[in-house]
């Protein structure tokens, strides 16, 4: 698993957790605003939102 799957894979955790969202309302630009564009928006995140 890549460093961007771990990090998304934790962050998803968290926000179903904390009943702030569910698995299918977690987006690329969901968690790019969440990030604070610190990371982009791109194929690597997609497709690793996908995979989770």
């Amino acid at each position: 698993m890549s460093e961007i799957e771990e990090r998304l894979k934790e962050f998803m955790e968290q926000e179903v957790k904390s009943c702030t969202m569910d698995f299918g309302g977690i987006t690329p630009l969901y968690v790019y605003r969440m990030w604070g564009g610190a990371v982009t928006v791109n194929y690597y995140m997609a497709t690793g939102l996908k995979e989770l």
